[in-house]
């Protein structure tokens, strides 16, 4: 039913688009005060009103958070895990009769453990909390938070690399018996290149290391028995220490290669079905699969329980930029009878791309019109944070993950009383949680009419 809704609410959608005429979403408005929640137990996970035979996620709409971006307790220019608490409510208040949140049930915390960079794809300790955002303690009052107001969570675990600098590199590097085949090393340079082109393999030493992304981030050998188990002793960790509700498996089609193939490896799948049977039934494990559709869905089930659509979400903004209602359409037909029951994550942008309204050339008409595909598609909705008042952002990335604009107010922005780490985006005086919560027909208000449209049905 909801993939036959989908295709229609495409065509007339885009069709509006069109005639430029608004897409407009009525649901009920009903206001009641939140409940303010300081509880730092660990609760069980929020339910939903689960379709039946689908698995938990199914009926949850995610919303991905970068911590040092989105809000600062402390005043030094960095968002934190308090001040995501503390803006809990935002997104969801626990009291389905409001109408003033967000209404998403689940979060994606980009990487928070301790990194030497801002991002933090570039993990030194995968048991700590990054410093700059907080402690473990933070983390778990975090899970307990989202848990009692309706939201699951998920982290960001990045397992294919490490930074140079975390002591295992250091370890193998040295030649350390028990970490000297953590790390993928040659004795010679193989000689090959990355999918894309790039250098891949860097001289230690009297050898050479591998990494896919850059020198700084050498991968781990996960056919390494030790290292497999000590990942998944890590995924345990977090789960036992928080109750976080599963991951995000990042660069996932490029875990284990197999000489000069570097993607999608028959040992790739098996490392991740058996990574998902050793960790409890109930966790979700969705992966970061940067191909074509065919190629995601051979993933599913058994390797990943959810994984990315970037056909889909390439095709939307495409589509709605250019108008073409049938190119989304003939894309949703042909993406929905790939995967399994909808186990796909659907998106129109994340911390790696362009953002929707930059794209858009900051039309607020196309964004409204992206906004309601996102949230009409079947699979799982996942709305980058900002995405709901129109954050613009282009490459150079640090541009992509500017600060959250709470308020107009330069230069804080209500993120921070301090000086922001990274600029914020130059639109922020309209594009700003204050000013559109207020306003019926703003793209916030729009947001959340469609998340709770989409849970009522």
């Amino acid at each position: 039913m909801r993939r036959a809704f989908t295709l229609l609410v495409a065509v007339a959608a885009l069709g509006a688009a069109c005639g430029s005429a608004p897409v407009a979403v009525t649901t009920s408005t009903t206001a009641v005060s939140a409940t303010t929640i300081t509880t730092t137990t660990l609760p069980p996970r929020p339910e939903t009103a689960r379709a039946a035979g689908l698995p938990w996620w199914n009926d949850r709409v995610f919303y991905e958070m970068f911590v040092r971006s989105f809000a600062d307790s402390d005043g030094d220019g960095i968002g934190d895990l308090q001040g995501a608490i503390d803006r809990l409510d935002y997104l969801n208040d626990g009291n389905p009769a409001t109408h003033d949140d967000l209404g998403v049930t689940g979060i994606w915390l980009m990487p928070v453990f301790e990194s030497p960079s801002y991002h933090g794809y570039d993990v030194t300790d995968y048991r700590t909390v990054e410093s700059d955002y907080g402690t473990n303690e933070d983390l778990k009052a975090f899970v307990a938070a989202a848990h009692r107001r309706g939201m699951v969570v998920i982290l960001d675990l990045v397992i294919n690399h490490t930074s140079v600098e975390h002591p295992w590199f250091t370890a193998s590097a040295s030649g350390e018996a028990d970490y000297a085949d953590w790390y993928v090393w040659s004795d010679d340079d193989p000689g090959f290149s990355g999918p894309d082109g790039q250098q891949v393999w860097y001289r230690q030493g009297g050898r050479f290391y591998y990494a896919l992304f850059w020198e700084g981030m050498p991968d781990l050998d996960l056919e390494n028995p030790s290292v497999t188990a000590e990942i998944t002793d890590i995924a345990r960790f977090w789960i036992e220490e928080t109750g976080v509700d599963g991951y995000r498996i990042d660069a996932a089609r490029h875990l284990v290669e197999d000489g000069a193939i570097q993607v999608d490896t028959a040992a790739t799948l098996a490392w991740l079905e058996r990574f998902q049977l050793a960790l409890p039934a109930d966790t979700l494990v969705l992966g970061e699969v940067w191909a074509p559709a065919e190629i995601v869905a051979r993933y599913l089930p058994e390797a990943l329980d959810l994984a990315f659509e970037f056909d889909l979400a390439a095709t939307t903004t495409q589509g709605v930029a250019g108008a073409d209602a049938g190119a989304v359409a003939d894309s949703l037909e042909r993406v929905a009878g790939l995967y399994p029951n909808g186990q796909h994550a659907v998106f129109l942008s994340n911390h790696d791309q362009q953002r929707v309204m930059s794209q858009f050339g900051i039309s607020p008409a196309k964004a409204r019109m992206a906004a309601t595909l996102l949230l009409t598609y079947p699979g799982v909705p996942f709305v980058y944070y900002g995405e709901e008042v129109g954050m613009s952002g282009r490459k150079p990335d640090p541009r992509l993950r500017t600060p959250m604009p709470w308020t107009g107010e330069a230069p804080g922005l209500g993120f921070t009383t301090g000086e922001p780490w990274e600029e914020p985006q130059s639109g922020s005086a309209t594009a700003n949680v204050e000013d559109q919560s207020g306003d019926p027909d703003s793209l916030l208000s729009l947001y959340r009419d469609l998340i709770e449209l989409r849970r009522d049905h």
